[in-house]
Parts: C-alpha cells; structure tokens; sequence
C-alpha cells in the first residue's frame, strides 16, 4: 500500500502515520509523510526515513513546496492507494476564533482560508497523476463539522466555519473531476471529533470526558471509516462513527 498523509510530524497525522506502519506487512508499501520541519518533529524521529518511509518539507503556506512534494512522490511511485491531510487552523498568533462580525480581519481570514480549503486541493492537484488511475483510492481531508452550512446554529468562528465549508465544496467538486478519470477513486472531507490536540486546547472546558478524543483514538476511528469507503461515498462528508454530515 502506497500511503501519503500531509502533517505526520505531530497530532492526528503522526497517529495516524503510527496506525499506518503498524499494519504494513512484507515490503510492498510505502509511506510519504510531510511535516513543515520534518527533523524538528516528533514524527521524524520515532519513524525515520527507511527504504519504505520518505519525509517531505510541506507546508500548506507555501504552494511551491506542495509542488514539489508532488514530484517527490511521483519519482517514487506511479500510484497512491490513500492520502490523507490533515493540517487545519483555528487559533494561533495569526487567526482567532471571532464571537462577533466586529471581530473580523481579512488578513486573518484569507490565512484561515490558505490552510483550511486552498491546502488540501492544491495537495490534490500536486498528486493528480498518482489518484487517477484506475485503482481503487481514497483522498481524504480532515474538515470539522462546524464547516456545515446546514449545522450551523450558534454563529461565530466565521473564518474557521467558512474556510471549513469551502474545503468541504473544494473537496466535493474535486471528486466529481476524479470520478471521470478514476471511477474508483474515493474522495471526502472527515470530522475527526474534538481531538485533545493544540487546535482544541484552548476550547476543551466545555466538552464531556468521553467526546474528547486522544489522537490514536480519533485515527483508530478514522481509518475503519476509510476502509469502509468506495468509490458510491466520494464526495461525502462522514463524521469519526461513520455517519454521514449534511454540507
């Protein structure tokens, strides 16, 4: 199994590069894992570059290097069996959640806007040549349910919710694209849960002990979503249990 996942230097995207090497048998597979320091990264050194394992400098601010990443893999490999991105902002230095319309900066949303929905399809377009072939693949995107249009009751978090949604669209135009060159291919946008990680940390107080995931737990969860997907639920939009989220 050829497998890609975008942001393994930490978080969900190490668990879920942990969960990935724990399954890989023999010596047919391989993973390509990206990081923005790779060697600086928890990742990086509890899963070092090997035969099968390949570290890529990504980083969803900067388009050139998902760009390259793409050529990286490409001189690898003919093919990618599953990709898998991760990387998404709420709070950092640069953007924060707004309670009200006042509150919004459009350097900020434009930021939220580059990491959250530009990221993960411009990720696509770097590794088209490798998804559509005709094998059976999965392209998923970390999203959040907050990015529903339909599920929003409480207002606020307008960049995070609006550049959610547009991953959302972006992912679901995209796969209507592959499935004409791929009738196998398999693409959607997944609600991990809350996962006890620094994109939550600041918000965690209000959410019941058993809806805060551990990282391994949400990515345990996640890749049995995955291995029930086929091509009939590209373009879909599923929640860590499986169950589908209206857009």
């Amino acid at each position: 199994m050829k497998i890609f996942i975008q942001g393994a230097g930490r978080g969900i995207g190490l668990a879920f590069a942990r969960h990935a090497f724990a399954l890989q048998q023999g010596d047919d597979w391989h993973m390509f894992l990206t990081a923005r320091n790779p060697e600086d990264s928890d990742g990086f050194k509890e899963l070092p570059p090997s035969a099968n394992i390949t570290w890529m400098a990504m980083d969803y601010l900067d388009p050139d290097s998902i760009t390259k990443a793409g050529m990286t893999v490409a001189a690898h490999s003919d093919q990618l069996d599953r990709v898998i991105s991760v990387a998404g902002v709420l709070r950092d230095p640069t953007v924060s959640p707004e309670k009200r319309i006042a509150d919004l900066d459009s350097a900020a949303m434009l930021y939220a806007y580059q990491i959250n929905a530009m990221g993960p399809v411009l990720l696509a377009k770097a590794l088209w040549p490798l998804i559509k072939g005709e094998h059976p693949a999965i392209f998923a995107s970390l999203s959040a349910r907050v990015g529903s249009i339909s599920d929003n009751r409480l207002g606020g978090w307008y960049a995070y919710r609006a550049s959610k949604a547009a991953q959302n669209q972006l992912l679901r135009t995209m796969s209507i694209e592959l499935a004409r060159y791929n009738p196998h291919a398999c693409v959607v946008t997944l609600h991990p849960g809350t996962v006890d990680t620094a994109l939550s940390k600041p918000f965690q107080a209000h959410v019941p002990a058993d809806k805060l995931f551990t990282a391994a737990y949400s990515a345990d969860c996640l890749w049995r979503v995955m291995d029930g997907l086929d091509a009939s639920d590209t373009g879909g939009f599923f929640a860590y249990d499986g169950s589908p989220i209206d857009y």
